[in-house]
């Protein structure tokens, strides 16, 4: 059988602390503690756990939580939603199918809310990191 891989890390001390979605790569959580001997980390399975965990933070130690996803979209409206649970800022990287990557096409926009109310914007040019309360708000 298997061994079930952990999805989600939480640092809670390191350079930029968070809740990432994956270990390594660049925006990894690996690259937020690597070298660090005070380092405070955690991987879980599922985003439950993770929003399990932290609920047990002292308020200043939640303070100093940011989430940063990438993934599928529906992964990442349920880490915008512990986000929004929680008061924590997130960003998220959209996957969209990128026709020629450079903003002429427009194959890759999605729905964004703005100061100045909708608009779509291209995930090539204009992202592909937005903050998660922009793209996806609380439903009206």
């Amino acid at each position: 059988m298997a061994k079930k891989k952990k999805q989600h890390y939480v640092v809670i001390r390191g350079r930029r602390p968070g809740l990432y979605e994956r270990w390594f790569g660049e925006g990894g959580a690996a690259e937020q503690v690597d070298g660090l001997a005070d380092a405070v980390f955690r991987g879980f399975y599922t985003l439950q756990e993770a929003a399990e965990w932290l609920r047990t933070l002292a308020p200043e130690a939640l303070a100093q939580v940011e989430i940063f996803a990438c993934g599928p979209t529906p992964m990442l409206k349920a880490c915008a939603d512990v986000a929004r649970q929680f008061g924590l800022p997130c960003q998220v990287s959209l996957e969209e199918f990128m026709a020629c990557a450079v903003g002429g096409c427009a194959g890759c926009t999605v729905l964004v809310q703005t100061p100045q109310g909708p608009a779509m914007k291209r995930v090539c040019v204009d992202g592909p990191v937005f903050d998660a309360e922009a793209v996806f708000p609380v439903a009206a």
